[in-house]
Parts: C-alpha cells; sequence; structure tokens
C-alpha cells in the first residue's frame, strides 16, 4: 500500500478524477493517527480454534463458544476455563447487564452469570386442569394458576386462572403438564377469593389438597412471557431489551423486562414502536440508543430522533468515557452527546456485513469498522470489495 501524505479518509463516492492526490480509495490494514500518517494496524497472534462465535465484556473479559458448543471465559491474564457445554445456537446478540451477560441468537437464550449459566427464559404456564375428590375444603369457588419455577430459583409467567365450585366434603386435585427442568407450583385462591396464593408444588404432574392448604406469597407473573426472540439485545438501566424486527410492518418493536427481572417481558404494553429495521441497540449516558437502517434514535424516555440516516449493524462499542462510537451511513459517530466524527461517506452502497470495535494501540484508541459488500460501478475498484475504514477517536 503506497502512503499518501496529508491523508484524509476514504471516499469511495466521488468519482475517482474528481479526487485529489491526498485521497485514497483503499486502506488495507492500516491506521489513521492524531497527526494523519497512516500506520500499519498490528498483527495478531492464535489462542482459540473452531470458534463459531465470541464476546468481549466491557472490563476485558472474553466469552468464546467453539464450533462444538462449549462455552469457555478468558481473563484478561489469559487464564481460561469452561464455563458451560452445549451452548447451541450460535452465532449470538451479547450484552451485559451487571454481573450477567445475555446471549440470543435465531434459535435459543442464555444468561450466563458468574456462578451458573442457564437459559434466559422460564416458560410460562399453562392453564392447569382441576377436579374433585374427598376432602375437608370449605364449600365455595376457588381460583387456582400455575407458575414454572427454575432450579436457580427464577420464576415464570403464567397464562391465567382455573376455577371449580367444592361442596362441603371435597377436596381439590390441581393437575398441569410437566415441564422438564422446572418445579411446577399451585397457587390457590380463598373459597369465593379473587387472589391465588403459593400453595404447593406438583409432582408427577399434579397436587391434591385435601385440606386448606398453607397460603404463601400471592402470583404477580400473570400474562409475563419469557424474552421474546429478537435480533437485538441491550441492558437499558436495570432492564433487558429485545428488539424485534417486524418485515411485514416495515418496523421494529423493542420490548423491555421487568425491572431487575431480565427473565420476565410484558410484550402486551411495555414495548416501543420504530420505523425500519433495527440495527444498533445499545445503552450509554443513561440513554437507549437505537439505530434503524433509516434513523438513529436516543430513548430516555422520551423516544427522539438525532439522525435522519441509518446505523451499521454490529460497530457498536465504547471508548474509555463511556460513550457509544458506532459506524453509521455518513461515517463514525459518538454518543453523548451525538457527533459525526467523519465528513465522509465512508460505507458500500450495499453492505452484506459489518462489524467494529474500538481498538486501543500505542496510546491512541481507534474505531475499527469492517464492512463487505458492492461497491458503486463507477469506481475502479471491483463490484464485490471488502472495506475497512479506521477512525482516530481521539480519547
Amino acid at each position: 500500500m503506497d502512503l499518501i501524505a496529508g491523508f484524509k479518509g476514504i471516499n469511495n463516492r466521488t468519482d475517482p478524477t474528481a479526487l485529489g492526490m491526498e485521497w485514497q480509495l483503499v486502506a488495507n490494514n492500516a491506521l489513521c493517527d492524531n497527526a494523519r500518517y497512516l500506520v500499519k494496524r498490528p498483527g495478531y497472534a492464535e489462542f482459540a480454534t473452531s470458534v463459531a462465535d465470541a464476546f468481549g465484556t466491557r472490563d476485558g473479559r472474553l466469552f468464546v463458544v467453539s464450533s462444538t458448543g462449549v462455552l469457555s471465559e478468558i481473563d484478561v491474564d489469559g487464564a481460561s476455563r469452561t464455563r458451560a457445554t452445549g451452548f447451541s445456537g450460535a452465532p449470538f446478540k451479547w450484552a451485559e447487564l451487571g454481573p450477567a451477560i445475555f446471549a440470543m441468537s435465531e434459535t435459543t437464550a442464555w444468561c450466563i452469570y458468574p456462578d451458573r449459566v442457564a437459559t434466559w427464559g422460564v416458560p410460562m404456564a399453562d392453564i392447569p386442569t382441576l377436579s374433585t375428590t374427598a376432602g375437608d375444603l370449605e364449600s365455595g369457588t376457588y381460583l387456582v394458576a400455575c407458575a414454572l419455577f427454575a432450579q436457580d430459583g427464577r420464576m415464570g409467567g403464567s397464562l391465567g386462572v382455573a376455577s371449580i365450585d367444592l361442596t362441603a366434603g371435597q377436596g381439590l386435585v390441581v393437575t398441569s403438564p410437566e415441564v422438564a427442568g422446572y418445579d411446577t407450583v399451585a397457587y390457590v385462591s380463598a373459597p369465593d377469593g379473587d387472589i391465588v396464593y403459593r400453595a404447593g408444588t406438583l409432582s408427577g404432574g399434579s397436587i391434591t389438597f385435601a385440606l386448606p392448604p398453607v397460603e404463601g406469597p400471592d402470583l404477580r407473573t400473570f400474562d409475563l412471557y419469557p424474552p421474546p426472540q429478537g435480533s437485538m439485545i441491550a441492558a437499558h438501566g436495570n432492564r433487558m431489551c429485545v428488539a424485534v424486527w417486524e418485515p411485514e410492518h416495515d418496523r421494529s418493536v423493542i420490548y423491555w423486562s421487568k425491572p431487575d427481572k431480565p427473565h420476565l417481558f410484558d410484550i402486551e404494553t411495555d414495548l416501543q414502536l420504530v420505523a425500519g429495521r433495527i440495527t444498533l441497540l445499545a445503552q450509554a449516558g443513561g440513554a437507549l440508543v437505537i439505530g434503524t437502517d433509516r434513523l438513529i434514535a436516543a430513548y430516555g424516555p422520551p423516544l427522539q430522533q438525532i439522525a435522519g440516516y441509518g446505523a451499521l449493524q454490529d460497530t457498536v462499542d465504547w471508548d474509555k468515557e463511556g460513550r457509544l462510537v458506532f459506524g453509521t451511513d455518513r461515517g463514525t459517530c459518538r454518543f453523548p452527546p451525538f457527533e459525526n466524527l467523519t465528513e465522509a461517506a465512508l460505507t458500500p452502497d450495499t453492505r452484506s456485513y459489518s462489524t467494529g470495535a474500538i481498538l486501543h494501540h500505542q496510546g491512541t484508541s481507534y474505531h475499527l469498522t469492517v464492512m463487505r459488500g458492492g461497491i458503486r460501478q463507477r469506481s475502479p475498484l471491483a463490484p464485490y470489495t471488502p472495506l475497512a475504514v479506521v477512525i482516530d477517536t481521539g480519547v
């Protein structure tokens, strides 16, 4: 690659004949530093093979998923340990919420806690089947619901209640299908009551109440679902967010979990609609930054549009000040406050792939954006050209 004095950037949108000698159309394996010098990007050292996916945390740890579904955690000092096997579904979208790491793919969703790895969501319990038996319950109408509990104590939602009328001398049998890996707990009301309380755990798919059960906590997870299967995830405060692209409506829907309960979602009311296909979802400065293929917005609440052009997928990272740096249709941007760090349009017209991250090298931080896609035919470049754009973030 030839080094060009006074380098200004990569421009693949202006006719090459109109460009001066200070412009360059292709930069392979190069960084542009604060003084606008091009320097060779540092090389790499292989330390893992057969990798299906990887995720780096903000505190410097690396999670690696092998092609055989083994999840390994690599500390900043290079020490590695196996966290789980059968970690299927790669590649994933990743996010951090406190000490937990969340991973979602098109088929599965996981949460990685410091002491365990578990499926992200807890299934909803069906409405139980009720029948009578001999017993000593008071006469009246009883309401019954069920909820599933994971082995680590997380509780799932309930689809609704069943009711039954009992007379003197009768008891109650509650039946619900068993779900592998979960305990099914029955919640029963007082006679003619309207609140159901924890009453007992089913065994073999049923439980019998011949005597009045001891009342436990009331059930508060009606109509709360496990996380929807989405294409983007992020943390926002003490909640998890999942974004779902709905191509039939040309929009994206962002769902919030309940506070401090990242496995429970109210998908009927706790949501936000955004025009276009979701490409960016990340938290910074107390706001949730939302990017689609046509706009960039910040949700505080409320939702405020901050740019009228789209964001690139998988290019987001955080600088040392906790600000987001990410690729867009008009180059590299930063938030908060929102600012465009580049003036030229640095993207292929049609992208089949994009990714990015901040690289720290020799005391300078760079935002690295890698894209693959077609370039306009008036450019002398090949119609299918990998393009790497490196912008000094100045931090």
